[in-house]
């Protein structure tokens, strides 16, 4: 049996994973930076600029991080997907992981995430019968 559609959803999962940590890290990291660069240029002690200079800096190194969380997540599922979920294979552990990988994009508020993995994890368990059905055979 197939795992093409399985595969193909698993993609689109991971393709927008990537892009949203590059726009997060890109974009949304550097409109932080600039928020504290103007910050720091207003009527402010030498104290408190350093202090909101620090705070900014705090913002922008969580950013980027979290962006880089989403780029390796959507990497690493790009190569289970075309490494591990072969065609005719049973499979348990990787659905899984997309299980509980849903479970964090949910608390992350990734809603369009949370579908197609919790979507793609659902199919791949659901072929399992038919696959398990016809290796017996």
């Amino acid at each position: 049996m197939s795992r093409s559609f399985e595969r193909n959803i698993i993609y689109v999962a991971s393709g927008w994973q990537i892009v949203t940590g590059f726009i997060t890290m890109f974009f949304y990291a550097t409109y932080i930076k600039k928020q504290g660069v103007e910050a720091s240029l207003g009527n402010l002690q030498f104290a408190e600029r350093k202090g909101m200079e620090s705070l900014f800096d705090s913002l922008f190194t969580y950013t980027v991080t979290y962006g880089l969380f989403f780029i390796l997540i959507g990497s690493l599922n790009i190569l289970f997907a075309k490494k591990i979920l072969k065609n005719e294979t049973i499979q348990y552990k990787l659905p899984l992981y997309w299980i509980g990988l849903a479970v964090i994009c949910y608390f992350l508020s990734d809603f369009i995430s949370v579908a197609l993995l919790m979507t793609g994890a659902v199919i791949v368990l659901a072929k399992n019968k038919p696959i398990k059905a016809a290796n017996r055979e």
